[in-house]
């Protein structure tokens, strides 16, 4: 697809969309009230934001990447994430998440000591527990033996941010912010300038082509790996018939001919399965 036909064929996305996010968030005037509103508290500056931070510790292990990874004066690490799908184990993502941004520290040669205080933010468009509340804030705790409980003191927050919620002591702002994610509904001059960021960007021609671009390759990831799990499926199917037709005294030969494949195959399944050789 030429970059001509990918600038006809986008359709402009809202900030709930989160390469969309990550790109309004990546300029520090709309990152650093976002942050101020959602918690609640000021932040002098905001440094060294990183759009869609890739964290890959080793070769062989999962990666993840960040819509936005920043830090503030205080040196205190921010993951914020945009999520819109209901079904995704957000708790274990976020431990995961926080687990990967002390490990990136710490690869830099740094003591445990110097690890640094991290939010972990998930701004969910549905209610990630069912209480109605807009914001869930997790922290660990220890007890002791007479059931009280103590801040572990990791200085290791999970944040939920519920955008549909109605219950909690939150500013007018918050409110105010969440509508316009939810609906885009501009209601003050912050969401106001959220919405001016989003309109500019969704009519550069260069946006277009990028976010189509990576559209169309997440869609062909998307698209293998449906195929890869069919295969395997399938492989998995083939191998179970292999077997049972083996238990009911089908030669190696007749099995491959049944599925049509090399017999080969079937006893080099044999020897890695229950099949009888």
């Amino acid at each position: 697809m030429t970059n001509e036909e990918k600038i006809l064929r986008f359709k402009p996305v809202t900030i709930q969309d989160d390469l969309m996010f990550g790109t309004v968030m990546a300029d520090p005037k709309c990152c650093k009230p976002f942050l101020e509103t959602i918690l609640g508290t000021k932040i002098k500056k905001i440094e060294y934001p990183e759009r869609q931070k890739m964290v890959d510790i080793a070769i062989h292990s999962k990666s993840i990447r960040m819509d936005v990874y920043i830090e503030d004066e205080e040196h205190t690490v921010y993951d914020v994430e945009m999520q819109t799908g209901k079904n995704r184990n957000l708790p274990k993502r976020t431990s995961f998440y926080q687990g990967m941004i002390d490990l990136n520290i710490l690869a830099k040669g740094e003591d445990y000591v110097q690890l640094k205080k991290s939010l972990v933010i998930f701004i969910c468009t549905f209610d990630p527990f069912g209480h109605d509340e807009y914001i869930y804030q997790c922290k660990e705790y220890y007890q002791i033996s007479d059931g009280s409980y103590h801040p572990l003191g990791d200085d290791a927050w999970k944040i939920f941010v519920n955008a549909a919620g109605h219950k909690g002591n939150v500013s007018n702002r918050f409110k105010s912010l969440m509508h316009y994610i939810m609906n885009g509904e501009v209601k003050d001059p912050y969401t106001r300038t959220l919405e001016k960021k989003v309109s500019l960007i969704n009519s550069s021609d260069e946006w277009k082509v990028s976010y189509m671009t990576w559209a169309i390759k997440l869609a062909d990831e998307r698209r293998e790996a449906r195929e890869e799990g069919r295969e395997e499926g399938r492989l998995k199917q083939a191998k179970k018939t292999a077997a049972n037709l083996r238990k009911r005294g089908s030669s190696f030969d007749e099995i491959a001919e049944i599925l049509e494949l090399p017999a080969d195959i079937i006893r080099a399944w044999a020897k890695e399965t229950d099949m009888l050789l």
